[in-house]
């Protein structure tokens, strides 16, 4: 009986043993159908990804384009492509053949050494990927590589890209700007901003004007395609991120109004080099013209001669910087000239504002200022002489009466003045513009006879004409100074708005009405002595300057620039305008280009 009750456990202990044996071998019967059968497909890629490598392609986005107010597109990308060729090649595919292929099309200028160069390269970088080898294409050019069957056979891959274009390269081209590849310094800058934006490194960036200043809303952002190559030449593509096209920048510029102030300006120019006498306005050969919203500060046209086609310009960039005429210069924005006697209006401002002299106080004109014994300068009469006010000051520019005001003034209080008004001011531009500089007591070169030179405009004076304007659309608004703008918003493919300017005053002038209401009539009063502008459409209301530039003429006199500040409708101002004519000839030689501007907006 003690035998017997032994060999029970021992049954049990193999009847246990057996069972977990039995649970096992289940289990793994299990297991390997699930993965034979559910999980099939998940090894297949498993084993696919193993016996493959992948490389990822960018894929740009376009730029967004520039467009007026209108909506009149002013800078787009046209679509080109780029050539690779796919390595390794797809199965039943030859890379020479290919390659022979794309020399019969005329698709590459590379020779078969540096194909066999550039490959052995290549391989000894990555296992898998692609080489351009043609940048550029055209549409035609496209069509013929997919005639041949290249692309659908994996052999070669077209990338399309944008590349800039320019309906009118002649319209504006010194604010448009141009695009162009980053340079290290670019790619370097700010701790790498760019990489961290994820810009790639052989991207396309604006690199000057308003193409530089909104890059960041015109790129857009690349995307990103994954290719997968297996051993045996197969591939696959997987978008890994879309590319996102850049937004359209809206400008406040009217471009019929820019083609016509361009078209004036140059105009006038050929006018006077064919009518002018000598040292009237016969070397005049350069000039700048600047028309802005009185209300909103917004750029309605920006026009500087002589120019360049920014289609172009690239390839005639030798000639360009050759060219003495400087066309490359931005005279709107980077151009300084002395503003002559369209400076009297801010002196005016400073002495009623101070109280130093009122519309009716006069000044005895007699051709020649005689208060300082070492320096008397003159004044031209024009139409004037004997008791002058403030009004007739204005009306007919006379000198004497603003030496006389602008010595009691002193040169600290007027330049203040005409800074708070845009004068050697910064203008709220988004462009890179001069400084400018105006004429102060604490110059090194400053004596009293300075003061009187810088009451007319000139002394150590110098402005831009986008300064000019402006002081111009600030006289008009009662001393109050809107910024000054090109771009009003950014919008994306759907429509909505990105980004948008907001309307700002930079200064403000004191005295209001009381002050800069004499002004404006003086101004007006002006504007009828100048027969260009007495029948223009609108009441027009200007000031002009005839500043002497330093070269002599043969007569021994001194050259002249033209220039010219004004707004219309002078009853309720809308625009503003300023002309600058090197070599003019006098003030009133740039009148008819604003009467241009007046008839393209009103006739």
């Amino acid at each position: 009986m003690g035998k017997g009750r032994r060999s029970t456990p021992s049954k049990k202990r193999l009847t246990v043993l057996l069972v977990l044996c039995g649970a096992v071998f289940i289990l793994f019967a299990v297991r390997l159908a699930w993965m034979q059968f559910v999980m099939a497909d998940h090894y297949a890629e498993k084993v696919a990804e193993a016996s493959q490598t992948s490389y990822t392609v960018d894929l740009p986005a376009a730029r967004g384009d520039i467009v007026d107010r209108n909506g009149t597109v002013l800078a787009q990308d046209d679509t080109v492509y780029d050539l690779t060729l796919c390595l390794p090649a797809p199965e039943g595919t030859d890379i020479q053949q290919t390659y022979g292929i794309l020399r019969e099309l005329k698709l590459t200028d590379l020779s078969g050494e540096d194909v066999e160069t550039q490959l052995a390269a290549f391989f000894s970088a990555a296992s898998a990927g692609e080489l351009t080898i043609a940048k550029g294409l055209d549409g035609t050019q496209a069509a013929a590589l997919y005639a041949a069957g290249l692309p659908q056979c994996g052999a070669v891959r077209l990338v399309a890209r944008g590349t800039r274009s320019w309906a009118e390269g002649t319209l504006l081209p010194h604010a448009l700007g141009d695009t162009g590849p980053i340079t290290a310094e670019q790619w370097q800058a700010n701790d790498y901003a760019l990489w961290k934006a994820g810009v790639a490194m052989n991207a396309e960036i604006g690199q000057s004007g308003l193409e530089q200043v909104y890059d960041q809303l015109l790129r857009g952002q690349s995307g990103r395609l994954r290719v997968s190559v297996g051993f045996d030449g197969t591939r696959s593509e997987t978008v890994v991120e879309s590319p996102v096209p850049g937004a359209t920048l809206v400008l406040s510029l009217d471009s019929d109004l820019q083609r016509a102030v361009q078209q004036a300006l140059q105009e006038r120019i050929r006018t006077l080099q064919t009518t002018a006498g000598a040292g009237s306005g016969r070397e005049c050969s350069a000039g700048a013209a600047v028309v802005v919203d009185v209300t909103t500060g917004g750029v309605l046209a920006a026009a500087s001669w002589p120019g360049y086609d920014l289609n172009t310009w690239r390839n005639d960039y030798a000639a360009l910087t050759a060219d003495e005429g400087s066309p490359l210069l931005d005279r709107v924005c980077a151009g300084l000239y002395a503003p002559g006697s369209a400076f009297k209006p801010a002196v005016a401002a400073s002495a009623l504002a101070a109280g130093l002299i009122t519309v009716e106080d006069t000044v005895n004109c007699t051709g020649r200022y005689l208060f300082y014994s070492e320096y008397q300068p003159g004044c031209l009469q024009l139409s004037h002489g004997g008791p002058v006010d403030l009004l007739t000051a204005l009306q007919h520019s006379c000198n004497i009466y603003f030496y006389d005001v602008g010595r009691r003034l002193g040169v600290d209080a007027f330049s203040a003045t005409a800074r708070r008004l845009g004068l050697g001011a910064d203008t709220g531009a988004e462009l890179p513009c001069a400084e400018g500089r105006l004429t102060w007591s604490t110059d090194s070169n400053y004596q009293d006879g300075l003061t009187l030179m810088a009451a007319i405009g000139q002394g150590n004076t110098a402005v831009t004409p986008l300064q000019l304007a402006a002081y111009a659309a600030t006289l008009a608004n009662n001393g109050q100074r809107p910024a000054l703008h090109f771009a009003d918003q950014a919008v994306d493919g759907t429509g909505q708005t990105l980004w948008e300017y907001e309307q700002r005053i930079l200064a403000e002038a004191p005295g209001g009405e009381e002050v800069f209401g004499p002004i404006r009539e003086g101004m007006v009063r002006m504007a009828q002595t100048l027969s260009a502008l007495r029948e223009a459409p609108v009441t027009l209301a200007c000031k002009t300057g005839s500043p002497q530039r330093p070269e002599r003429t043969a007569g021994g006199g001194y050259y002249t620039n033209s220039v010219l500040i004004g707004y219309f409708p002078a009853e309720e101002p809308r625009y503003a305008v300023a002309v600058v004519l090197e070599y003019g000839g006098g003030g009133a030689n740039a009148a008819p280009v604003m009467r241009a501007v007046a008839d393209a907006l009103y006739d």
